[in-house]
């Protein structure tokens, strides 16, 4: 997972995500932002998912939900779970299309990279 941090033309901090972790970038640039209460508190919840004192931890944010467990962390956006299925006869031909659409909404990493990239984005904020 490769990815960087900017700030735009208003000083608001971004995250750049490499190819398959774009959800990842954009629940960081638009979920979390610059919410350093809200930062805390996730790497807390990390903290006790690596000492085994939570299984998992779900977050919904306005456009995408967090969900983390004791490895793995990952972001999807909120209309994959309220979107309709398509039916049996449509399902054949539009399955690239929504296997790409997933692509550029899922994004998962390992608890212990989503911890490095907290710290690195906690890091930024304060430069």
């Amino acid at each position: 997972m490769d990815y960087h941090f900017q700030r735009n033309f208003s000083g608001q901090p971004e995250a750049q995500f490499s190819m398959d972790h774009e959800a990842m970038g954009i629940w960081l640039t638009d979920e979390l932002g610059s919410n350093r209460q809200q930062l805390e508190h996730l790497l807390q919840v990390v903290d006790s998912l690596e000492k085994g004192q939570r299984w998992e931890y779900f977050d919904d944010g306005n456009e995408y939900r967090l969900h983390l467990t004791r490895d793995r962390a990952e972001v999807r956006a909120a209309l994959l779970d309220t979107e309709m299925k398509p039916s049996a006869y449509e399902e054949h031909d539009e399955m690239e299309e929504l296997d790409y659409y997933d692509n550029e909404s899922i994004s998962h990493c390992g608890l212990d990279d989503f911890k490095t990239l907290l710290l690195s984005w906690q890091n930024f904020l304060t430069v």
